[in-house]
């Protein structure tokens, strides 16, 4: 009974912590797209044993020559059962190349697993950026919300006492309620965002423990570096290179060499008949010559989506950067003066018209621009840590602790 109840407390216990943010990412390589590509490579690693072998030896029992009016064994010295060996045999390593080839894609294929994994964990950054983004613009929005009751409070009074209009009155009402359908689509929105992040880690969001998120990691340096789309492509045309050489061997035609032992009634006193073969293609058609092009241009292909996306990587790499740099400078202004300017602005314009000095064209226009500033630098911020994701996605940074 005393086991029972323990394990019962450590199982509330562990729902009540919830999902963290590492066993989120363990859900997100349980995936079913990087299950699917696991799958494949370990089915190219059995077509690799399968297409390097020889093929099985065959084993022959032929009857020969028998009389169809009698069917007898002893009637013709030709008569006989004839037992027959067959096997494959290769004149060069090609096999051997093959099975380099195949496991060559089956490796690249593994990478590209673990770069689902990369790709899925940015996406779960990215989604949670948008999450945290939403969440603080329904702050600055719920803020704006009750600042607005209360100036629509101040409002009716001013009403009351004819020091303004009923349009004015109107008009701020009326912006208290796009306030409202601002908040209201915002929670939407935050419905929508928790599909995505249930799809990714194959969990209820509502148990993702968001103070586990390690949002440190979107600012530190880059140590542990791994691109597995690069080693996949490079795996590609490892794979290819063997590919070409595998064509050139193919013109070296494999051997099928056969022995066989004929079985007599002896009739002829001459005993029991033995037997050789060997068989091979002659490389006259134009199949092999079109399959050495063929091999040759894939692995142009191959190597110049290689050496394109390590350009690319380079390019992407760099525009990132200044990208993150232009955004940090444009939060530098906003933090230090645009948000403290527009702050004051409002306050000013609020007293103002406490007391009558400013209108409420005046104030709504100082709210808004308060708002809107505010809500910019809240999609700014989101850019700058979705740019810095996509930054340590590309250089194959490791997108969690």
């Amino acid at each position: 009974m005393k086991f029972f109840l323990v394990v019962t407390f450590l199982l509330i216990q562990s729902k009540s912590f919830g999902l963290s943010f590492e066993q989120a990412i363990k859900n997100i390589q349980e995936h079913e797209v990087v299950k699917g590509l696991e799958h494949l490579s370990d089915s190219l690693n059995s077509e690799s044993r399968m297409k390097s072998s020889w093929g099985d030896p065959m084993l022959k029992v032929a009857a020969k020559n028998f009389p169809i009016d009698t069917l007898k064994n002893d009637q013709t010295p030709m008569t006989g059962v004839e037992f027959g060996f067959s096997q494959k045999i290769a004149m060069s390593n090609k096999y051997g190349n093959i099975r380099d080839s195949i496991e060559n894609l089956a490796r690249s294929t593994k990478f590209d697993a673990k770069d689902k994994v990369q790709e899925l964990s940015r996406m779960f950054w990215e989604t949670l950026i948008n999450e945290r983004k939403v969440k603080e613009e329904l702050f600055i929005l719920n803020e704006n919300l009750a600042w607005n009751g209360k100036i629509l409070s101040i409002s009716k009074k001013l009403y009351v006492n004819g020091k303004v209009s009923q349009q004015s009155l109107l008009d701020i009402q009326i912006r208290k309620s796009e306030i409202e359908r601002q908040i209201s689509n915002k929670n939407f929105e935050l419905e929508q965002i928790s599909e995505r992040i249930s799809y990714l880690i194959n969990d209820d969001p509502k148990e993702l423990d968001r103070k586990s998120i390690p949002w440190s990691v979107l600012s530190r340096s880059g140590k542990k570096r791994k691109d597995y789309k690069e080693l996949s492509l490079l795996g590609k045309v490892k794979a290819k290179d063997l590919g070409v050489k595998i064509a050139k061997q193919n013109f070296i035609p494999d051997l099928t060499f056969s022995v066989g032992y004929t079985k007599r009634a002896n009739i002829d006193n001459n005993g029991d008949f033995i037997g050789a073969a060997i068989t091979f293609p002659i490389p006259f058609s134009d199949q092999k010559y079109a399959n050495r092009n063929k091999e040759v241009f894939e692995k142009y292909a191959v190597e110049r989506k290689y050496n394109n996306y390590k350009r690319l990587k380079v390019r992407e790499s760099n525009l990132l950067q200044k990208e993150i740099s232009k955004i940090e400078k444009e939060l530098s202004i906003l933090n230090t003066k645009t948000i403290v300017f527009a702050t004051n602005s409002r306050a000013i314009t609020s007293k103002s018209y406490g007391h009558g000095n400013a209108t409420y064209v005046e104030l709504l226009q100082s709210e808004l621009q308060l708002q809107n500033i505010l809500l910019y630098k809240v999609m700014l911020e989101a850019k700058k840590d979705i740019e810095k994701t996509n930054l340590m996605y590309i250089q194959g940074e490791a997108l969690n602790e």
